[in-house]
């Protein structure tokens, strides 16, 4: 089985390394940035899962995530919002995002998250 594309869109190089080392040790294929131009900059990774930091460079996360769920080529994406955010429950229902992680996360959390929408998205 070929292994699962993960596009992880993160401010923090630190965090980007950890969550990286940390989901390629479980089998995933990681891609990360800290800086996306556009939809078709994201789509051209083919990922099958996007971790999306709610604080990235040029707009809020939640605002690419909006974007990417109402293209129709992209919202059977899985996307996972990571954040320190209050309202972070709040943000994923309104930008259709499919799980949050809140910062700073618990790995076990993270990549059992990764997994259960992973095998949701291959069944």
């Amino acid at each position: 089985m070929m292994p699962k594309n993960i596009l992880l869109i993160e401010n923090d190089p630190n965090v980007r390394d950890i969550i990286s080392y940390i989901l390629q040790d479980e089998g995933y294929v990681v891609t990360s940035t800290s800086i996306f131009e556009d939809l078709n900059e994201i789509a051209a990774y083919h990922p099958d899962l996007i971790l999306i930091d709610e604080w990235v460079s040029k707009e809020p996360g939640h605002r690419l995530c909006l974007k990417i769920k109402t293209l129709e080529r992209m919202m059977h994406i899985p996307v996972v919002i990571l954040s320190t955010a209050n309202g972070i429950e709040q943000i994923m229902t309104e930008c259709k995002a499919n799980a949050f992680v809140r910062k700073p996360f618990d790995m076990e959390d993270l990549t059992r998250k990764v997994r259960e929408l992973l095998s949701e998205v291959s069944a």
